[in-house]
């Protein structure tokens, strides 16, 4: 199954952390990938938080792999819309040609939408996991993510657990 090559968002890996999955990506994917932005985001400003130490205990230990982006321009352009770390996302999955990008955020799915981007996000990440034969609990996880902030429609949260 481990074919894919991913990049990830801080959001992606905060979330995973939140929900102790973080280790979900490792069984799940081929290569990740993060760009230093994010990797700066995640492990020096959110320095104690979730995410943190997993991320950079990861990337010492070799399996998240930290990518500089080449084009800086094309994520100065992005940066007017997005944050510095989601414009390199983008931009570091169309330099490396990978299957997949890992981001939540709504406009920044948008964008990547709109850049022929394939993204997937937490929740993606779970059910994949689930078809995958991984014993997940996805309506604990979900609750989890909610109780964190992770913003999660009711709508598609009736659609995922009907009651």
């Amino acid at each position: 199954m481990k074919t894919f090559r991913i990049v990830a968002d801080s959001s992606s890996l905060i979330g995973l952390a939140y929900i102790n999955q973080f280790e979900l990506l490792k069984e799940l994917f081929s290569e990740i990938y993060i760009p230093d932005a994010v990797y700066n985001e995640v492990v020096f400003e959110g320095k104690d938080e979730p995410g943190s130490t997993e991320t950079e205990k990861a990337v010492i230990n070799g399996w998240i792999i930290r990518k500089s982006v080449r084009d800086t321009f094309a994520v100065q352009a992005l940066s007017s819309t997005l944050g510095k770390g989601e414009s390199e996302v983008i931009i570091l999955y169309k330099e490396l040609d990978l299957d997949f990008a890992l981001i939540d955020e709504r406009t920044a799915r948008r964008v990547a939408e709109l850049m022929d981007v394939k993204f997937l996000g937490v929740i993606g990440l779970l059910d994949l996991g689930i078809r995958s034969g991984l014993r997940i609990n996805k309506k604990e996880s979900v609750d989890r993510l909610i109780e964190h902030g992770f913003r999660i429609s009711k709508k598609l949260y009736k659609k995922m657990f009907p009651s």
